[in-house]
């Protein structure tokens, strides 16, 4: 996710729903864990998953600060220089419309990191009641990946400024970056809670010289960020924001309009014992009796069809023997039981007869 309601390096303007998302992660605290409180300061990080980079947020209320210098302190580029110790460099791309802009940041990492950059678009509102601004990373024709930085990203940057209760003022900030490169995530999400009341300290001492610089400057009235009217007339297009290399996003799942997912299940083969070889002959289902007055012509050879019937046969009397085998006595069985009916026979098979006598 990118800003707050942007996919990951979309530029567009920012509508209501961005920023009640701001608003929304500032309120509430499910899911979050607070990692830092002191003079007024608290930080919180959020529970992610083990090895993903967490998202921070910070609380502060400053009471010989007015929310108007807080804000304006958090827009003036030209006064960032002075208190960004961190800062390298900063261009103005251009306006996309008077509350919405993208430009460069470049900052100074402690060796032996390599320094950061960062293409950025910025959207704010003023309600009266508070003020807010997002930022989030984009991709710009005219800004290329530089030599010697490495480009990190805004995933989410926000801030709010209200007025307090008594005096002074309350300023809400959340940050989820990241800075690319080599860095794992847990010392990314280290250092960045360690990071945050600092820069909120930094702000406060920075919003408590502002209105004294701001007085001395050339131009002591030049607010932009207030003032629609200052805003240079040129746009950019959002097709310059638009990066040719980016993959496409992944297509949409396609809904499951199946009621129940058939199972095929593979075949087991089958195998019997010798025990089951009478039933296999048992389920041919056609019943074929061999009459005493057949007559068949000695002169022609069996076929293969009677082959498989006098085999089958055969194989059925075999088994009977094997079943029966435990059940016979030394003593001799009644020969009339033993002889052989020649008046006619039965047996079972599945194959129907193509002809009335067989080969």
């Amino acid at each position: 996710m990118g800003g707050a309601g942007w996919t990951r390096a979309e530029a567009r303007v920012a509508d209501d729903s961005d920023f009640e998302t701001l608003k929304n992660l500032l309120g509430t605290q499910d899911g979050w864990s607070l990692e830092y409180e002191k003079d007024g300061v608290k930080v919180w990080a959020e529970n992610a998953a083990h090895g993903a980079l967490r998202t921070v947020k910070v609380v502060a209320e400053f009471e010989d600060v007015e929310p108007d210098a807080l804000y304006d302190v958090l827009h003036d580029p030209e006064y960032r220089s002075v208190w960004d110790t961190h800062m390298l460099g900063a261009e103005d791309a251009g306006h996309i419309n008077v509350n919405n802009d993208v430009g460069y940041y470049a900052m100074s990492c402690p060796a032996p990191l390599k320094n950061r950059d960062f293409v950025l678009q910025r959207s704010w509102l003023d309600t009266g009641e508070e003020k807010m601004i997002l930022n989030h990373s984009v991709f710009h024709k005219d800004y290329p990946p530089r030599k010697g930085y490495v480009r990190a990203l805004s995933l989410l940057t926000g801030f709010v400024v209200r007025r307090r209760d008594g005096p002074g003022s309350w300023l809400g900030y959340v940050s989820r970056s990241d800075p690319r490169g080599a860095l794992p995530a847990w010392l990314v999400n280290r250092v960045t809670a360690q990071l945050a009341p600092r820069l909120v300290q930094q702000l406060h001492a920075a919003a408590r010289r502002y209105p004294g610089w701001k007085a001395l400057t050339d131009t002591p009235y030049f607010k932009p960020w207030k003032h629609p009217d200052q805003v240079p007339p040129y746009r950019i297009k959002l097709e310059d924001c638009v990066d040719p290399d980016a993959p496409p996003p992944p297509p949409e799942p396609k809904p499951n309009t199946s009621k129940s997912k058939l199972e095929v299940r593979a075949k087991e083969p089958e195998s019997h014992s010798i025990e089951d070889l009478g039933d296999i002959s048992s389920e041919f289902s056609v019943e074929v009796e061999e009459l005493s007055d057949l007559t068949l012509d000695p002169s022609k050879k069996k076929g293969k069809f009677y082959k498989l019937v006098k085999s089958m046969k055969n194989r059925r009397k075999s088994v009977q023997v094997a079943k029966s085998a435990d059940n016979l006595t030394d003593s001799k069985m009644p020969e009339e039981k033993h002889e052989r009916r020649k008046s006619s026979f039965k047996f079972h098979r599945r194959f129907s007869l193509s002809r009335g006598k067989e080969d």
